[in-house]
Order: C-alpha cells, then structure tokens, then sequence
C-alpha cells in the first residue's frame, strides 16, 4: 500500500514538474543593460528592464508582469552610486499576477547599470589674450583658469609648446580640462614683448673718446650693444652730429635700438684735439739671433719706420732691453716713443740661441783594476751660452770591465741648450796592481843603469876636455 502511495505521489510531482515546465520568461536585453547619466536620480531609470512571459513556447500579451528590484539580495539597487562612474549590477525579479506561474526559468535576471560621463568639463573664465615680458618667470596659465565638471573635480592642463618665450611675437596657448572621460580645449593668444632695450658697453676708458682734429669720426667702434633678444645692435647707433675741425669738449649722448624699437643710450665725453699718431712699425715681431750678435744693432736694424705724424722719429725710438741676459733664451724687448704726455711702444719677441756647440776636453784615464774613476775629474767643458752647461755632461761607461784589466772606449757627451752638441772619446786603460818586491827589483835596476850611463858619460866628457885643452896649447 505504501508503495502504491509513493508511486502515485511521484507521478504527481512529474505532471507538476511537467507543467512548471512550459513557463518561461524572457528579458529584453536590449533593457538589461541601461546608460545612467553621472550624477542624474537612479529612480528615473529602475523601470526600463522588461520581461515577456511565454507558455509552451508562446507569448502571453496579456499577462501582468510586476516588477521587484529590492529584497534581500547579492546585488540591489543601493549599491548603483550615480556620481561615481561605473557598472552596477543589481537583481530584478519578476512576478505574473494573471497566470501565476510561479517562479518558473527567467524570473529573474541581472540588470546592470552603467553609470558613465558624457558632459564635458566647462572652462568658465580664461584669458583670450595675456602678455609676457622677455626674462620673466613663465606665466602661471593655471591660475588664470576656471573650470568645472559635473563629476565635481576636473584637471586643466597647458599646452605651450608652440611659444617662444624668448622670440617677441603671438602664440597660441592650448588651455585643456580633463574630467578622465571628457575633454574641452580653448585656445588663447600670448603676447611676447621685448621690454628691454639693448645693454650698452663702452669699450674705451674714462666715457672719454679723444679725436683728433679734421678726423672723420667713428664712435661707433668705441661702443658694444647687445640685446638679449636680438643680439649685436650696434650698428643701430645713432648721436647728434657735430664738427671735429674745431678743438673742444664737449658731452655726447649715443643711443641704440632693437627691433622693438626699445632703446638705450649711454652719456659720453667727446675730446677733439690736434693729435699727431705715433706710428711704429718692425719688420718682424720675432727675431732669432745668436748670443754673440751685437743685439742693439740687430734690434734698431728691425726697425721699419716710426712716424710722429708726418715727421720720421726713427733715430729718437729707445729700446727697453733690460729683459735681455747674454744667454741664449726668450725675451721681450719694448721699442718705445715718447713725446710730452703721448706715448707710443711696440713689443718684439726675441729668441738668442748659439751657434757654436759646447767645447768638450776630455783626459784619457788609467787605473788599476777593482778601481771606478770619477769621470768629471776628466772632463772640462765650456759654453758661455749656457750656464747650466756643467749639468749636462753624459758618459757611457757601460761596456768597461772595472774587474778585468784591459782598454776601453767611454764616450762622453753633453748638449747645450740651443740643442748643439758635442761629442769626445776617453780611453780607460785598466792596469794589473804589482807587488812591492817586483817593484823594488826594479827600481834596483833602474838605479844600477842610471850610475853606469852617468859614469860613462862623464869619462867621455873628461877625454874631450883634456884633449881640447891640449889643441889649445
């Protein structure tokens, strides 16, 4: 009975099963994923999604389909954040109150909200047009911008690119607010201008410029103007005219300009007088001579003229040679004019080398073996062009055997300081040592000799007396 009961039971439950079934609902997708404006009231937006019931595979066009999107769920509609950019997700659960299906498939669904920002920043206040001056700090544009977002907070950036801060002209300036999502750019027109004129330097001394009488004057080389922008103004000068035939004093005032037209002007004392030029010219600015030269006649012979104006002062040129010292090496002489307060020089370098090298004497050496000599005890060398000639003295003793008795060659060496050079020949005889019995033997011998000769050569003096005394009688 039991298992009748069960069975019967079972086949209920199928047919229910069976009947649920043919229920379904299906959502709209084109309604389940909905645009939500940033920061616009969520409420507006909750009754998109839709749903259509159908049974055994057909739409029922009448029935009430309700609408839940609250409950107790994972995802619901507080969690949607409309001033935050984003995807929400939250459950929509569907109910049919006509044919009461129940909580057949598709009941319910997730629906996502997408929040996103699709107004642009507003850039409220901005300069069309804003100056700068050359040498200044860059403009802070950031400062002069104002800008808002409906998302609350906004970043402008500055595009400069394009100016040249340094070049006086108009730019363009891309000012650019960034909300992350949206973009809006304006473009605003910078003045750069040059304010400075040209910095003035004068290139003489004491802001006096002395001209002679009658001379065509050249104020222009006595000044250097430079403008930061422009760079070398100086041709731009410009001063009153005046007349130099006539002797006088007076004060000038110069003016320079840059392309801005910015000037500059400099206060200067013009002093014409009758000035004569002192003219001294050399035929060479170096000269090489030997030590031994008669140099004051070298040095007036390098003369080429000297001219006080018209008039020829060669023979009245003095020449400053207390630099020089009769040894070779590099000098500088000075030939000088002087007349009353004006006064003119010139400088010649002078180079004094020799031309006769270093005399080298040299004495052959003999030494017993074992024994090393002292080689400038042998060597006497003279140069009166070089002071330090003494220090300069080279030997190669390295092929003599001090150990072995026998003849070697040593050559000596030494170089002056005009890099003349000269060379001699030791020769070193290396002796055995004798001993003091072979020494005193012969010594005997010698003194043996010695008494015979000397007494041969007085008997034969003898003879020859007696017998030209004999003539004589």
């Amino acid at each position: 009975m039991k298992k009748i009961g069960l069975i019967i039971l079972f086949i209920f439950l199928f047919f229910i099963q069976a009947e649920a079934s043919t229920w379904r609902f299906v959502w709209d997708e084109s309604t389940t994923t909905i645009e939500v404006p940033l920061g616009s009231t969520l409420q507006n937006y909750i009754h998109i999604p839709k749903a259509r019931l159908y049974k055994d595979q057909k739409e029922l066009f009448d029935a009430v389909i309700e609408y839940i999107p609250t409950g107790d769920w994972l995802y619901v509609l507080t969690d949607v954040d409309t001033s935050k950019v984003g995807d929400y997700q939250v459950w929509y659960k569907v109910l049919e109150t006509k044919y009461r299906p129940g909580q057949c498939q598709g009941y319910k669904t997730l629906i996502t909200f997408k929040v996103v920002d699709k107004e642009p920043p507003l850039i409220h206040t901005y300069p069309a047009t804003l100056k700068y001056l050359i040498g200044m700090p860059v403009p802070d544009y950031q400062s002069h911008v104002i800008a808002a977002d409906n998302s609350g907070s906004c970043e402008v950036s500055v595009d400069d690119s394009l100016v040249r801060y340094d070049i006086p002209g108009n730019y363009p300036v891309y000012i650019q607010a960034n909300d992350g999502y949206n973009i809006t750019m304006v473009e605003m027109n910078l003045e750069v201008e040059d304010p400075v004129g040209p910095v003035i330097t004068f290139k003489g001394e004491n802001n006096r410029i002395v001209l002679a009488r009658g001379e065509l004057p050249d104020i222009k080389s006595f000044f250097l103007a430079y403008d930061q922008v422009d760079g070398d103004v100086t041709n731009s000068i410009q001063y009153k005219e005046f007349d130099t035939e006539k002797e006088q004093t007076f004060d000038l005032e110069v003016f320079f300009y840059d392309q801005q037209r910015n000037s500059s002007s400099y206060m200067v004392t013009i002093d014409i007088v009758n000035q004569d030029k002192i003219d001294i010219e050399l035929y060479h600015k170096e000269i090489i001579l030997d030590y031994n030269t008669d140099l004051l006649k070298a040095f007036k012979a390098n003369l080429k003229k000297a001219m006080y104006g018209k008039r020829d002062v060669s023979n009245e040129i003095q020449i400053d040679v207390s630099s020089i010292k009769n040894v070779v090496g590099h000098y500088t002489i000075q030939y000088i004019f002087s007349d009353q307060d004006k006064t003119n020089s010139i400088s010649c370098e002078v180079t004094l080398l020799a031309s006769i090298p270093p005399i080298l004497l040299v004495q052959n050496i003999a030494i017993p073996v074992g024994q090393k000599p002292n080689y400038l005890d042998y060597i006497t060398v003279q140069d009166p062009s070089d002071l330090a000639i003494g220090t300069k003295i080279q030997w190669d003793d390295s092929k003599v055997e001090y150990a072995q008795a026998g003849t070697y060659v040593v050559n000596v060496s030494v170089v002056n300081s005009s890099n003349l050079s000269t060379t001699e020949t030791i020769i070193v005889t290396i002796y055995e040592k004798e001993s003091s019995e072979s020494f005193n033997l012969k010594n005997l011998i010698f003194i043996c000799i010695g008494v015979i000769l000397f007494g041969i050569i007085g008997v034969v003096l003898f003879f020859k007396y007696n017998k030209r005394r004999k003539i004589l009688k």
